[in-house]
């Protein structure tokens, strides 16, 4: 996710400079044909380059919202999945009782589930990022653990049995009642709801129609803007086309960029902050020492 005040141009610019430059040379041959060779018939004031340009900006707005709405949207899990986990990992330290002879034990589960929970978020930020997370579990979770994990094609949906599996063990020895075992175990249907909407979103991309249409029609308008302006301007117009179409150009980019929030990129929902965070609030809780937070790199939180 981006942090800092001002994007950096040499981050930006080599994804709009191939077909500014493409334009650029069009819009100078076109605009040195009619101004010193006389090819008058270049020149079609007539178009509707302001009824065309609007339509096709109210166009890249509508499909650029409906990209940062798929971003919000993840990032809105994410913050849900923050809460979720805390509240996960209280209500296990806080509704997991047992006496004084199996005291010991009852802690040992408790430390066992907070940390699925830890584990849990590693693993759904790699599974959405395509990413093999057993590098990272191997901190926490013993080598018979990983092996069963690695049976599963979907990891955080194994992790979240496992943890299901524990309260059950809980309630049989009697450390919880049936009353405690429903509060906790509604509290993993809702991190269940939350890897199904961040599932949603990775799988379902925008539809075709957004991705090339929008694509066709930019372009198309930038290389009908010389021909609308060159009458007008003449040897200015290289500078107003080129600048008209950057502005086209970018508004098409900016949708693609944000429309996948899962990629590990710098317009990605920040899914390595926000699990450092859970693990610094969650080990905490454990009383155990905590790593520091991700600070931003250049101004990107990854």
């Amino acid at each position: 996710m981006i942090v800092r005040d001002h994007l950096p141009w040499l981050r930006v610019w080599p994804q709009v400079s191939r077909k500014l430059g493409l334009l650029l040379v069009l819009d100078t041959t076109i605009a040195v044909c009619y101004v010193f060779l006389g090819a008058t018939f270049l020149a079609v004031p007539s178009l509707p380059l302001g009824i065309i340009g609007s339509a096709l900006s109210i166009f890249l707005g509508f499909r650029t919202s409906s990209a940062y709405d798929r971003w919000w949207e993840a990032r809105s899990l994410w913050g849900s999945l923050v809460n979720q986990s805390r509240t996960m990992a209280r209500q296990v330290v806080t509704l997991i009782q047992a006496d004084r002879h199996e005291q010991e034990a009852a802690r040992e589960l408790q430390r066992r589930l907070v940390v699925l929970q830890i584990c849990y978020v590693h693993a759904l930020r790699c599974h959405l990022r395509n990413q093999v997370p057993f590098a990272e579990l191997r901190r926490w979770l013993d080598a018979e653990t990983i092996e069963t994990l690695r049976a599963h094609a979907n990891v955080p949906s194994a992790m979240l049995t496992m943890m299901g599996e524990g309260l059950r063990d809980a309630w049989e020895r009697g450390w919880l009642d049936s009353m405690r075992w429903t509060t906790i175990d509604r509290t993993l249907t809702e991190l269940t709801n939350v890897q199904g909407g961040c599932e949603r979103i990775k799988n379902t991309p925008m539809p075709k129609q957004y991705d090339y249409f929008p694509r066709v029609l930019v372009g198309f308008f930038c290389i009908l803007l010389p021909f609308g302006l060159v009458q007008g301007l003449g040897m200015l117009t290289p500078l107003a086309s080129t600048c008209l179409s950057l502005i086209f150009i970018t508004l098409d980019r900016i949708g693609r960029e944000i429309e996948q929030p899962f990629e590990n990129t710098v317009q990605d929902t920040p899914m390595t902050a926000l699990s450092r965070t859970i693990e610094i609030n969650l080990r905490q809780l454990l009383g155990e020492r905590a790593p520091r937070e991700l600070s931003p790199v250049a101004g990107f939180v990854y």
